[in-house]
């Protein structure tokens, strides 16, 4: 499924998003209760999504946390048959940027009821941008190279 570039955000007052910047941010582990999920405007994106998902959750130490999953309309079907709820236990890997509010995070993947959802990618690339983009070095998640069993030309 492709999302067309309109549902891309960027975050907080970069140019590119962070899968094409040279030195990504440190991923993260953080837990804790859910408090709700919200859609709504992301105030601080600089992207052509304003509209993202957010899940809320508070740590055992009492901290509130905002994770980011991504513009509403690409992760709509992930949220749909998401099964968690208010109170419930929930671990994400998440990262944020320098230019980030204090609290706010990006989720890389989201693991509740011992299932995993991934969002994005090692690259941090969000899962719902497919591979269509995807430069000749990167390869497949699978590293086989781009397409219809291509191999990659710098393995040969």
């Amino acid at each position: 499924m492709m999302v067309p570039a309109v549902y891309a955000q960027k975050g907080v007052g970069d140019q590119a998003g962070v899968a094409r910047q040279a030195v990504q941010p440190q991923v993260v582990e953080v837990s804790g209760k859910l408090v709700e999920i919200r859609i709504g405007l992301c105030e601080k994106t600089t992207g052509r999504s304003p509209v993202g998902t957010h899940v809320f959750l508070e740590t055992p130490d009492g901290k509130s946390l905002n994770i980011h999953l991504g513009p509403a309309a690409a992760v709509a079907d992930t949220v749909a048959t998401l099964s968690v709820r208010p109170g419930q236990d929930l671990t994400v890997k998440a990262f944020r940027t320098e230019k980030m509010p204090e609290n706010q995070y990006v989720a890389q993947s989201l693991t509740f009821d011992g299932k995993t959802v991934k969002l994005r990618d090692k690259a941090l690339r969000p899962v719902w941008a497919g591979s269509a983009n995807a430069s000749p070095d990167q390869g497949t998640p699978l590293g086989r190279g781009r397409g219809r069993g291509r191999l990659n030309p710098k393995q040969n």
